[in-house]
């Protein structure tokens, strides 16, 4: 093949990546704007002198609000991290006040759901893209949810030379080859009833390259799965 088909072939190529980043952007955009709306009618209904059953629906609907946002969210990173236009940030800050932050919202969706929530974990000054590994962190604890049957534990301490980052569920675990695909776009368990496309971990790994960050799972059948975030200083 001559240099200049090839030139116009990379041409052809970047032309038709950007059509699509800007058509999932707009994508993004144009479904978020109603799903703003509909959060704010959920918090008037809220508001509203509402029955426990007519209080239970609501509050579903509005977790189902929540999980159409997280997978927005993640098409459109994925949309960036396959461009090259998402790039990290780092600046120094509280890493367990970060991470006692995210659990709380977490919890209140945990407590509805019937699942103990624990975390613990000392005070920890760390240099980092703060943005990047907030994300990691809520799609690791969306995923823990997902498979939770009545405990998830969220732990983080300091060593040395790293720190780490530990998410732990009680679910039905992995098997030793579901382990290897997990990380990949849009794969899927078969055994898995949730729904999604698959984007959540994959959005996990890439953003943990960014960060250079090791993670790690460790799952047996019917035992549940530990995550393993590992940051080095």
């Amino acid at each position: 093949m001559e240099i200049h088909q090839l030139r116009r072939q990379m041409q052809l190529f970047e032309e038709i990546e950007c059509k699509r980043a800007y058509f999932y952007a707009e994508l993004t955009h144009d479904i978020k704007q109603p799903l703003q709306a509909l959060k704010i009618l959920i918090a008037l209904l809220q508001e509203e002198n509402l029955n426990s059953q007519q209080a239970d629906l609501v509050s579903k609907i509005k977790n189902s609000a929540a999980g159409l946002e997280a997978w927005l969210d993640n098409l459109m990173s994925l949309t960036q991290l396959e461009s090259g236009g998402l790039k990290k940030k780092p600046k120094v800050f509280s890493l367990d006040k970060l991470l006692k932050r995210i659990a709380q919202e977490y919890q209140e969706i945990t407590v509805y759901k019937n699942i103990k929530f624990t975390y613990s974990g000392k005070a920890i000054t760390y240099k980092t893209d703060v943005v990047l590994l907030e994300r990691i962190v809520r799609n690791l604890l969306h995923n823990a949810i997902k498979y939770a049957h009545r405990k998830i534990n969220l732990k983080w301490y300091e060593l040395p030379d790293k720190i780490k980052i530990i998410i732990k569920d009680d679910g039905r675990g992995l098997k030793k080859e579901e382990c290897r695909k997990l990380f990949k776009a849009f794969y899927r368990c078969p055994r898995n009833q949730e729904q999604g496309m698959g984007l959540g971990l994959a959005i996990v790994k890439e953003l943990a390259d960014i960060l250079k960050i090791k993670i790690d799972i460790k799952s047996k059948w019917h035992q549940g799965s530990i995550f393993i975030l590992t940051l080095k200083k």
